[in-house]
């Protein structure tokens, strides 16, 4: 009876030794996440500090310093592909190329537009509620205040790979998934164009980079 109560408690022993290193662990893939956004974060504050790079006329220069920033962070082509969704495996190799750079051309300039009209003066990184079920996987949210009191909330999909943590999706306010958006964009496209990949492509980049849609 005696070994049997040992054997139990021995057992015990480990499953609670084990939850706390999975906990453990889940922390840190959190921590190793966020500090990827907040650096980056971090780095984009510091390029809206200047001057001449958030006055009028400057907004080529501006986006190419936050491709800078986030190009090491953001998994453009992953985004890329998931918004356009099942037509992906209807595009040529080339098509897929494509509208991954436009998609990337998208995406910095609607970044770089709000964070100028925005006007953020601080930020908070917000603890996370749960562990994630996946030590891959993390769900970073910042609260970002604009210099008039106004509050917004950006909740970053994190995935890791190879390469390090990569964003791959991101959550306005709780209502505006960046990803679900274009995907939704992109389908539309592609009905209207009756199923032309290269079409809608021409006119994305058209409406990204008004007179180079058929460069």
């Amino acid at each position: 009876m005696l070994f049997d109560y040992i054997g139990r408690f021995k057992h015990l022993c480990i499953v609670l030794a084990l939850t706390v290193l999975s906990v453990n662990a889940s922390a840190e893939t959190w921590e190793e996440a966020g500090g990827v956004i907040e650096n980056a974060t971090q780095g984009v504050l510091a390029l809206l500090e200047k001057d001449e790079l958030v006055q009028k006329g400057a907004e080529d220069q501006l986006i190419s310093e936050i491709d800078t920033v986030l190009s090491p962070v953001v998994d453009f082509d992953y985004i890329a592909k998931r918004v356009m969704g099942k037509y992906y495996r209807k595009a040529s190799k080339e098509q897929r190329v494509q509208f991954s750079a436009v998609f990337k051309t998208t995406l910095l300039k609607t970044y770089a537009k709000a964070l100028v009209g925005f006007k953020i003066e601080n930020y908070a990184m917000v603890p996370p509620r749960k562990k994630s079920p996946d030590e891959k996987k993390q769900v970073i949210t910042v609260d970002v205040f604009a210099a008039d009191g106004t509050k917004f909330s950006l909740v970053y999909y994190m995935k890791k790979s190879d390469d390090g943590w990569k964003l791959v999706n991101a959550i306005l306010d709780g209502s505006i998934n960046i990803r679900l958006s274009f995907k939704n964009q992109f389908a539309d496209l592609m009905q209207r164009s009756k199923g032309d990949v290269a079409k809608v492509i021409s006119t994305w980049k058209e409406k990204v980079d008004p007179g180079k849609g058929k460069a």
